[in-house]
């Protein structure tokens, strides 16, 4: 008899309808954009829910954790990706985008706390101090600014994760937040973001890591896999990064995304599924299913 199907929560899904919501990168190509994700001009227009569904028909779907995905209207994407939830033959939580320096921040984040499947919040800090078209930021210095960090600590009052998306030559900056925000969950994006890929980069990217794996207030998020490696990477080149970052966090606090549908533009679903599979095939039972369903379900509170 064949073996039961992968029961999954996917941890990094991007569902979005380009004639609802405007995302300027899809209709104008974006230096930055194409400088993080690579060539993405196949990119469709439109990615609704049952087109991920179906790229992912080999597999159990338990969940999806929708990611924002660069609106020019933060508020009205994540009040469309509410009404996606609700109406959803899958389970939903929603990562909605933040400014911590927005001077309505406090506004947002009550407008947020009304959609009830929205349980985490994200800002893009990637900045490469070499590569100009790699700067994500507004600024190379926020996760030092003190009015940045006071932003952050406004989410004490409310239930929400937190994603700070960085590069690796970032983490140490990235470490001293989490340290100072005990109380905040923060989730560590795309392994930490190496941009180094050399001996020496993987021993920097190591220490970095295994300093913030010791902070229980973070949890790593294993998607993307095609933006540090090339769209044509392979299982051999990325284990000793994976496998070192589930070394580091274990496997209570590791999880699996797909990032559909850019991974689309690279293996695809099936078979960065089928790499992940492989890369713990040696783990147990119930640690496997942490890491592909449990870890997310309940991290971001899916419902």
């Amino acid at each position: 008899m064949p073996g039961k199907p992968l029961r999954i929560v996917d941890a990094h899904v991007h569902v979005y309808d380009a004639d609802v919501n405007r995302h300027l990168f899809l209709e104008e190509k974006d230096d930055v954009f194409e400088a993080l994700v690579g060539d993405y001009s196949a990119l469709p227009k439109k990615y609704p829910l049952q087109s991920y569904l179906n790229d992912g028909k080999s597999y159990q779907i338990e969940g999806i954790i929708w990611h924002e995905y660069l609106s020019n209207d933060a508020i009205k994407e994540a009040q469309w990706a509410q009404r996606l939830a609700e109406t959803s033959m899958v389970p939903v939580a929603i990562v909605a985008l933040v400014d911590f320096l927005d001077p309505r921040l406090e506004e947002r984040l009550d407008i947020y706390r009304s959609l009830p499947n929205v349980t985490a919040v994200r800002e893009h800090l990637a900045w490469d101090v070499v590569n100009p078209r790699k700067r994500f930021a507004k600024r190379a210095d926020l996760l030092s600014d003190p009015a940045w960090r006071n932003g952050v600590a406004r989410l004490r009052g409310h239930d929400f994760k937190c994603g700070l998306e960085v590069f690796a030559p970032q983490l140490p900056d990235l470490l001293k937040v989490v340290r100072l925000y005990p109380d905040v969950g923060f989730t560590l994006a795309v392994l930490g973001w190496p941009i180094d890929l050399s001996p020496a980069g993987f021993m920097r990217w190591r220490k970095d890591v295994a300093e913030l794996s010791r902070c229980e207030n973070v949890c790593a998020s294993i998607s993307a896999v095609e933006c540090i490696f090339g769209m044509q990477w392979t299982l051999e080149q990325v284990s000793p990064w994976i496998r070192s970052l589930i070394e580091m966090f274990g496997p209570n606090r590791c999880m699996f995304g797909s990032h559909m549908p850019i991974a689309a533009l690279s293996v695809g679903f099936e078979r960065t599924y089928t790499a992940y599979q492989e890369l713990v095939a040696d783990f147990s039972e119930s640690e496997r299913d942490r890491m592909f369903r449990g870890v997310a379900h309940d991290w971001f509170r899916v419902r």
